[in-house]
């Protein structure tokens, strides 16, 4: 009865967004794979030729019914309608809409994880899990291996800001989504897996709490991680883009 009940609600929310696309601001969509349990919520995403000349926009949770913006969701990585590699994944919400799992796919990994927690239609907080993984599995990774880590990051010199140290990291947020909510991530030096390339490898386990601490468990030096965490925790199929909705969104409201 519980999953009828929310199939239905999921279906009504989806049959209602055209209704409601007047709330949504100019040059943005929502996707109907972010709209929440209840249909209560979506989020915003900007469509790429609506935004050439503004600063970086960000995805934003709002009211579908008024609009409203309950919160703007903080990462350094906007998903967009269109990119060049990757896209925005299926939002995760817990069932009853208090905890929403943001993960925003890119060429090699997922480039963004954000935890929010809500209550009584506000944020409590949000949590950059990527930020603070990339952080800590790097700082551990350096000390456990100075002289490894050194050459790798001299031989991913220039591989771009999204490799931070030149290092690719795989994060991951294990379902289900309640708190406290398990984490993993994954490093490597050589994702392509080059004969030569300077190997480095290492994994860590985390968990965010009631309070939205992130909290590191465990980690270790192991080479082959970031294949292990791929093959466990594969990324789910990009959002589709509503090419309709791309078109309300460049017109206005």
């Amino acid at each position: 009865m519980i999953a009828a009940a929310a199939h239905l609600l999921t279906i009504t929310a989806l049959l209602t967004i055209t209704a409601e696309a007047q709330n949504i601001p100019k040059g943005f969509v929502v996707p109907k794979c972010t709209i929440s349990p209840d249909g209560r919520y979506g989020i915003t995403v900007p469509v790429l030729d609506q935004h050439r000349h503004s600063e970086n926009p960000k995805n934003s949770v709002i009211e579908l019914k008024t609009g409203k913006i309950i919160a703007v969701i903080k990462t350094r990585w906007t998903g967009w309608n269109r990119m060049g590699h990757g896209g925005i994944l299926p939002a995760r919400w817990s069932p009853d809409a208090s905890l929403l799992l943001w993960e925003v796919e890119g060429k090699w990994f997922r480039d963004g994880v954000v935890l929010l927690k809500f209550k009584n239609g506000a944020l409590q907080w949000q949590c950059d899990i990527t930020a603070l993984a990339n952080r800590e599995i790097l700082e551990r990774t350096k000390h456990a291996a100075p002289d490894k880590y050194a050459k790798a990051k001299t031989a991913n010199a220039g591989s771009g800001s999204a490799y931070p140290e030149g290092f690719t990291i795989e994060v991951v947020a294990l379902n289900p989504i309640s708190l406290p909510v398990n984490v993993r991530a994954a490093l490597t030096s050589d994702p392509k897996q080059i004969e030569g390339f300077p190997k480095l490898g290492s994994e860590l386990s985390a968990t965010v709490d009631e309070r939205g601490k992130f909290a590191v468990t465990d980690f270790r030096l192991k080479d082959g991680a970031y294949e292990e965490l791929e093959e466990m925790a594969p990324a789910p199929e990009e959002c589709p883009r509503d090419y309709d909705a791309e078109e309300r969104a460049r017109g206005g409201h």
